[in-house]
């Protein structure tokens, strides 16, 4: 007789709907992440790793603010995956020396942080350039909230009550 399990997990209920915003999440920030359409000062374009302007001391005046406006947005990308890696430990392995209960609490923990790192970033880049954010910036942005959202229906799935 095969071994039967317990568990509700699965890419269904709260866990699933989880799975499937952390993945949106992580579509639209790495595509905001990567492009350079964070933002637009005509006739040049800048994003987190490249600036397109007609002369190359044109960047030059971002250094600081720019480079810490990386560190967030990198850091923020770092435990936005670390989050997924834990999400999906949870969801398709059963069999771990963890317990599930830690699982989802490292994966909220992990979420919220990141959405302070992106956030952090965001504040950081938007303040030097208010009137000139791009669709890159708001990828990033969009990105963030659907993390958000994980990490919350995270919550709610571990005081949802068991059957």
């Amino acid at each position: 007789m095969p071994d039967q399990t317990t568990s509700r997990t699965g890419l269904h209920g709260i866990p699933g709907a989880i799975f499937w915003v952390m993945m949106v999440a992580i579509m639209f920030y790495t595509l905001g992440f990567a492009t350079v359409g964070w933002a637009h000062i005509p006739p040049n374009w800048m994003g987190l790793w490249l600036v397109c302007a007609p002369n190359d001391t044109y960047a030059d005046q971002y250094a600081a603010w720019l480079k810490a406006t990386r560190a967030m947005i990198t850091i923020g990308l770092i435990l936005l995956l670390s989050s997924m890696i834990t999400l999906l430990l949870y969801i398709f392995i059963h069999s771990l020396s963890l317990s599930r209960t830690t699982l989802i609490r490292a994966f909220a923990v992990l979420s919220f942080v990141a959405v302070v790192f992106m956030f952090l970033g965001f504040v950081i880049f938007g303040a030097q350039l208010p009137y000139h954010l791009n669709w890159s910036y708001a990828f990033c942005v969009i990105g963030s909230m659907f993390c958000l959202a994980a990490a919350i229906l995270s919550l709610v799935h571990m005081n949802w009550p068991r059957q």
